[in-house]
């Protein structure tokens, strides 16, 4: 085992430099996407979009012109949908869940926690691993007396990753069992302290209330609301199962290695007894030129072994009080672990996607203007790459009558209006909601109470007649192209009330929409 050591290690390292570089980078890598996974994914697709003739709008820009339901190329649908996905994404969640999600916390009592840091999580991993190596170098040379050098070596090293991978798994599974069995006792305290006569005979699990629903027991006791949120067993008690694992876990690695340690050191006592001259710190033989009376050899042989012995009592309690405290601190790294994991994490069902939507924010408006920024950015992504592909398809050509207006009308179509398309659908927010609340008096209705026998006040008649008729010139034009903002404009410009234009685009979105299905 000479080789087995943190500088062989260093050399073997550098002399191969190029792979632990590779190694090492990729293991940064990995984890930074894992971390930033979201963000990465669409960054990669953004790019992708734009890369020349393999691209997605590249490819989009060379298949057919073909048009959907509502006259737009499919193309365009089609790369507007992949950005539309993220959109919605974003938008799903509002101020509403925002304050649902605190309150999902602080019913569960986990208000105040988070997510375990990943640099706690290596450091200890990192004294674990420690702790380990120690361990794997004395252990290893039992395992198998017929491997070489470098293989014991390999070995110590795989044999001491694979007990940090335990230690650090079983900490973290008993500190998160350990957090969520104080939400269960704190639960049983509550009803055991509960004095209402409506008071359950006893605990049960509960059926699971989300996030959504969390409103929901707002009146209910304060320990079933707890028990709501959290998986527990049918007696609704602490489980140790996870504790006393990992207590004998604990117990057999500090017990194996403080025995391991001491065998080896006796292994050497043994090597020194029998060899007492290689290990004692004068040899008087070769240090005379003449030789000793049979009473002065006597006397030095004696003191030789009184030195010997002195210095294996020392070496000895020397070693047993290092490999006592080498167990003790085993002991306590796991220790720090488990409470670590105690502290970091959420038992609740959903509490991690609540922290997820809350810890980022410091209020419900500040979580709707980063979704509104977000929104901003999107589309102008969006409209950038549907722009790329309008000009690319500006340059093909068709006979068909259809498909060439659509291709000469490009500017009219935007990833803002395709949202509002979108949310147009059943089933899906529509934004502009109050235009379509407006009451619209059909045209032929008003007509035929002006052309009534009884004499009908003509005022109240004649508001809706002549705001139909200044309409008119909007009718033989397709307002479903664009948005809210561009037709305030336009009502502005040709003097006409916004609810009416918005009325008239509901109108003809229904209509066009009517003729798509082929009815």
């Amino acid at each position: 085992m000479e080789d087995f050591s943190f500088n062989a290690l260093t050399a073997l390292l550098w002399a191969n430099k190029l792979i632990t570089g590779l190694v090492i980078s990729t293991l940064l890598a990995a984890i930074l996407i894992q971390a930033y996974w979201d963000k990465v994914g669409y960054f990669v697709m953004r790019v992708w979009h734009g890369v020349p003739v393999i691209g997605k709008v590249a490819r989009l820009s060379k298949q057919s012109l073909m048009l959907d339901a509502h006259g737009w190329p499919k193309s365009e649908s089609e790369l507007c949908d992949a950005y539309y996905s993220r959109y919605e994404k974003i938008g799903a969640e509002d101020v509403d869940f925002f304050n649902k999600s605190e309150s999902y916390l602080r019913t569960i009592g986990e208000r105040g926690r988070r997510e375990r840091p990943f640099w706690v999580f290596a450091l200890i991993f990192m004294l674990i691993m420690f702790e380990a190596v120690g361990f794997a170098y004395v252990l290893v040379p039992f395992i198998n007396q017929n491997l070489s050098a470098n293989d014991q070596s390999w070995m110590g090293w795989l044999f001491a990753f694979l007990l940090a991978v335990a230690s650090a798994i079983l900490a973290e599974v008993t500190g998160r069992a350990a957090h969520k069995n104080a939400l269960i006792s704190k639960a049983r305290h509550w009803w055991e302290n509960d004095s209402d006569s409506d008071r359950p005979n006893q605990l049960k699990e509960l059926p699971g209330i989300g996030i959504k629903h969390t409103d929901s027991d707002k009146d209910g006791k304060d320990y079933n609301r707890i028990l709501a949120r959290i998986n527990t067993n049918h007696t609704v008690t602490p489980s140790r199962g996870w504790m006393i694992t990992t207590g004998i876990w604990i117990a057999i690695i500090a017990i194996a290695a403080f025995g391991i340690r001491t065998m080896q050191l006796k292994s050497i006592e043994t090597e020194m007894v029998g060899s007492p001259h290689a290990f004692a710190q004068q040899n008087y033989d070769s240090a005379s030129p003449f030789e000793l009376p049979a009473d002065s050899a006597a006397i030095n042989d004696q003191a030789d072994k009184q030195t010997l012995t002195d210095k294996m009592d020392a070496i000895r309690k020397a070693s047993l009080i290092t490999f006592i405290v080498l167990s003790v601190i085993y002991i306590a790294i796991q220790i720090t672990s488990i409470w670590l994991a105690s502290i970091f994490g959420f038992a609740g069902v959903e509490s991690k996607t609540a922290w997820e939507h809350t810890h980022k924010f410091s209020s419900g408006e500040a979580l709707e203007n980063w979704m509104q920024s977000q929104r901003v950015e999107i589309a102008s992504h969006a409209d950038h790459k549907l722009s790329k592909l309008q000009l690319k398809l500006a340059g093909r050509t068709t006979t068909n009558a259809q498909q060439q207006a659509a291709l000469t009308t490009a500017h009219n179509r935007s990833f803002e209006t395709y949202v509002a398309r979108k949310q147009a659908l059943p089933g899906n927010p529509q934004p502009v909601a109050k235009p379509a609340s407006v009451p619209i008096a059909p045209a032929a209705p008003v007509v035929a109470e002006v052309a009534a026998p009884a004499p009908a006040p003509a005022a109240p008649v004649r508001t809706p007649v002549a705001a139909s008729e200044g309409l008119d010139a909007l009718r033989g034009k397709d307002l479903t192209a664009y948005s809210e903002e561009q037709l305030a404009t336009i009502s502005r410009a040709k003097g006409h009330a916004l609810e009416d234009v918005l009325a008239l685009r509901a109108e003809q979105q229904l209509l066009k929409d009517f003729d798509a299905t082929g009815a």
